[in-house]
């Protein structure tokens, strides 16, 4: 399951310092032009454009455990977050970059997230929480969800993607806060992407958002790296098609 929410090296440690302290999106350290330069001793892998002007970075780093990789999103206006997952894609621990917050994955989990069960059996659940330390204190977020295979797939930029539906929930002020949708499973990369996403909080209303991936860059492709969102931002809405939608409740 994939969220919009440790053993590391050095450099990376210091990116996320740097996203935090310098001003946005300045705090990208640009190797050339409009360029996103990952941490000395790390290696960048993949660069996703997805819908709701989002594009993203994944890369690994030397002495980080075998499986782990780290993903930064950047918007119109710089870096937003940054995460690192493990081959499983546990939510090891995240960084809100605009609101100095982080959470960190609070171990043994008591049902942890598992990308191998949902690949080999199809459906997945999971029990854990996470601690959260911000600006308004440190506190545990208990989270209960499942992810299951819809069977469908679909091909995005040449790149064949698993479909998933999934609901997870935690509690807020005020009761439970629920988010459901369906999302999208590389086998290879062994990554989740986002998609068609509904939140609803605990009196009732709800929003739904669009992570969708578009666009697949790896190295030396054009686009890799690129610090410039490019579907959805402002004024300029791409007139690309959209990624086929699989709802929950069709």
């Amino acid at each position: 399951m994939w969220v919009n929410g440790i053993a590391t090296g050095l450099g990376t440690v210091g990116l996320a310092a740097a996203l935090l302290c310098a001003p946005l999106p300045a705090a990208a350290q640009m190797p050339g032009p409009d360029l996103f330069d990952v941490p000395a001793g790390c290696t960048a892998f993949l660069t996703v454009q997805a819908r709701e002007c989002t594009v993203s970075h994944h890369w690994t780093c030397e002495g980080d455990p075998e499986g782990t990789h780290w993903r930064v999103s950047l918007d119109q206006d710089g870096p937003y977050y940054l995460s690192y997952t493990d081959a499983e894609f546990r939510w090891l621990r995240g960084w809100s970059l605009r609101s100095d917050s982080t959470t960190v994955l609070v171990e043994p989990e008591d049902d942890p997230a598992s990308l191998t069960e949902l690949l080999e059996t199809g459906s997945d659940t999971m029990v854990f929480s996470l601690m959260v330390e911000g600006q308004t204190g440190r506190f545990r977020r208990d989270y209960t969800g499942f992810d299951s295979l819809t069977g469908g797939e679909v091909t995005v930029d040449g790149r064949t993607l698993m479909v998933t539906e999934f609901t997870y929930q935690y509690g807020v002020d005020g009761g439970a806060r629920r988010v459901e949708g369906n999302q999208f499973v590389h086998e290879g990369w062994r990554m989740f992407f986002g998609g068609v996403e509904t939140v609803t909080e605990p009196d009732g209303t709800s929003f739904e958002y669009n992570n969708s991936p578009m666009e697949f860059a790896e190295p030396g492709e054009p686009g890799f790296l690129t610090t410039r969102p490019i579907y959805d931002c402002g004024d300029m809405m791409s007139a690309a098609p959209a990624v086929p939608v699989w709802r929950v409740r069709q």
